[in-house]
């Protein structure tokens, strides 16, 4: 029971980032904790005190979470419990509610807290500014409006890289796998994939096969310009059809002759 405890510990913390700022959660668990003595309406207390406080109890119970996985069949879902917390919800109103009984100390104390959990989003690595308004890589837009059809769909053939961005801009661009392709955990297997993003060396004979022979060919591939082939595209039946950034995009001739 202390072992299962001590997983649920580790979820909380990792759930909550308290590798990167548990401001947060400090804010929200004594935000919660002031609820419990300053809230007096008994709906609103309902709402904000005794439901994340239940959920709470339960999510660190070894008994709760071992009837949780014998009957869903699965722990790896077991945080998700927590997105019922509603941390900014709890943690908003806790705040207004402070704010309106003491203004000033109120506010005080909340710009405080506001500041303290805040960050620098562009400080990390996974985060960078917008270059256009759909809040997508210039270089997958242009793609895909280089390579989009006036009517009806097309299959394209995309870097990893641009997989999560391809069909967010449009869904005339079909795709040979998605995103279940990056998960490793999925384990799943495509031999397109394969050759396309595993193999150091692309094996062109073999890759142009791979790709025609597929259940809807591909008119379209984009490679990187620094990614290594054996023997150039050009040599089978592909036209160098344009760029975008680091990404050539070429397009099979064989198909519109066929």
């Amino acid at each position: 029971m202390w072992g299962i405890f001590l997983e649920s510990v580790v979820i909380f913390k990792n759930y909550m980032g308290f590798h990167e700022n548990h401001f947060l959660a400090a804010i929200y668990l004594l935000i919660l904790l002031y609820l419990w003595f300053a809230e007096k309406d008994k709906r609103r207390r309902a709402i904000f005190v005794y439901a994340p406080t239940l959920l709470l109890l339960g999510f660190f119970c070894p008994l709760f979470r071992k009837i949780f996985v014998r009957v869903l069949e699965d722990s790896e879902t077991y945080y998700r419990l927590l997105w019922l917390l509603q941390m900014s919800l709890v943690s908003a109103y806790g705040m207004i509610k402070l704010m309106g009984r003491h203004r000033r100390i109120g506010l005080a104390v909340v710009c405080v807290m506001i500041a303290a959990g805040g960050d620098y989003v562009y400080d990390s690595e996974h985060i960078s500014r917008a270059e256009n308004a759909y809040h997508l890589p210039q270089e997958a837009i242009d793609i895909v409006e280089l390579i989009e059809p006036e009517e009806g769909r097309i299959t394209a053939l995309v870097p990893a890289d641009l997989i999560y961005y391809v069909r967010q801009y449009s869904t005339n661009i079909e795709l040979p796998y998605g995103r279940e392709m990056l998960i490793a955990r999925w384990d799943y297997h495509h031999a397109v994939y394969e050759a396309m993003e595993e193999a150091e060396v692309i094996d062109t004979p073999s890759f142009v096969e791979l790709l025609r022979q597929y259940q809807y060919p591909c008119a379209y591939v984009v490679l990187k310009k620094d990614r290594q082939i054996s023997e150039p595209l050009t040599d089978y039946g592909f036209t160098v059809y344009g760029q975008a950034g680091e990404f050539v995009v070429y397009k099979d001739m064989t198909l519109q002759q066929s």
